[in-house]
């Protein structure tokens, strides 16, 4: 059987990479013949442009704005046009949309239920023992589930037992790079891109990079935007890093900067899998990062890729940005050799295929 009407349920077009990710799918899907709608609870969030005109999009009315309860109210909502739109099979792309997964058992037949593990399934720490319960009562609901790495879909069993669970890539974009020019005595330009929120804790960055800046003449630009801007730029102040460090607000691409730099730093508390570090690569750029994310370890398997830190301490990413800093520039052959898996129209294609196996031995 074919999932030939597939369903997105979202709450918004925040512009995450849960959402991009999501976005980019739809569309390849869409062009490989499959009947493509998003359903959503509002359209905010700055992505609603980057939607394919081949995909359709459903908004509640009224709308359902983003709130810590709004998502237990949308699953409801969404119940009624679920039922119209008939789909084969709706997608849930991401942990966060989990409490959507009961709206598709109201409509007749019921769809497949298919979910993205885009982050691990229970954070560690105090939250751990109250989220576990959460995520097994509504993933009872759901049919199966794409972890993005190896790493999460172990995880993700160890909570739900037998159903589905396939490791499938998210895709990476890349276009051409310009040559790399030679690396010279010129500071080590280092990239950090991310939204300004505690998961991607921009401060660690910047504390790293100052301890980096005691021996070793470097620049950061920092690309993002968030939350905790004020707070960021106030941090940049206090450390006097003002002629060291260059904040942006969100760009619409990162490739050219990713290309012209000398590292990317990645210092997230918890990735799914951040497809920034994965460009990097594609990009010929190496990476220092934090171990958060399964994806990260699977990837970097050659020195030439960069450092994964274990410690939080911004003593040792110094230490890791150091290293990187002095070292030859890498292949950019061999780091794109570790990125094929994340070829756009393979990844579509792999969900597709996943689609209709679920669809096959689906009983609605």
């Amino acid at each position: 059987m074919t999932a030939q009407r597939i369903v997105i349920a979202m709450q918004d077009f925040f512009r995450g990479g849960t959402e991009r990710v999501a976005l980019d799918l739809a569309a390849r899907w869409s062009r490989l013949g499959r009947d493509v709608t998003i359903i959503c609870g509002s359209e905010e969030g700055g992505l609603r442009s980057a939607v394919s005109p081949a995909v359709k999009v459903v908004t509640l009315a009224p709308p359902i704005r983003r709130s810590l309860v709004s998502r237990l109210r949308l699953g409801p909502a969404m119940a009624r046009p679920l039922a119209q739109l008939r789909p084969d099979l709706v997608f849930l792309p991401g942990n966060f949309h989990l409490p959507l997964a009961p709206a598709p058992g109201a409509v007749n037949p019921r769809p497949v239920i298919a979910m993205k593990i885009s982050n691990p399934p229970v954070p560690q720490g105090l939250a751990g023992p109250l989220v576990a319960p959460f995520f097994r009562h509504f993933a009872r609901r759901v049919d199966g589930f794409a972890a993005m790495n190896g790493g999460l879909g172990r995880e993700t069993a160890r909570l739900v037992g037998a159903k589905s669970i396939v490791t499938l890539y998210d895709p990476v974009q890349v276009g051409p790079a310009p040559d790399r020019a030679p690396r010279t005595n010129a500071p080590c330009q280092i990239v950090w891109i991310g939204r300004l929120e505690p998961q991607k804790d921009a401060e660690l960055a910047l504390r790293s990079f100052h301890a980096l800046l005691r021996d070793t003449p470097a620049h950061l630009t920092l690309l993002g935007d968030g939350a905790l801007a004020d707070r960021t730029d106030r941090q940049i102040r206090e450390l006097g890093l003002q002629n060291s460090v260059t904040r942006h607000g969100h760009v619409p691409e990162v490739a050219s900067h990713l290309a012209s730099a000398d590292m990317l730093l990645v210092t997230s508390h918890y990735e799914g899998g951040p497809a920034v570090a994965v460009e990097a690569l594609a990009l010929g750029t190496p990476v220092v990062t934090t171990d958060c994310s399964h994806l990260l370890r699977e990837v970097m398997t050659v020195p030439a890729a960069g450092r994964i830190v274990p410690s939080r301490a911004p003593q040792e990413l110094a230490a890791a940005m150091r290293l990187v800093a002095q070292g030859p520039r890498p292949s950019r052959a061999v780091l794109q050799g570790l990125t094929t898996k994340f070829e756009p129209d393979h990844c579509a294609q792999a969900y597709l295929d996943w689609f209709d196996a679920l669809a096959a031995s689906h009983v609605g």
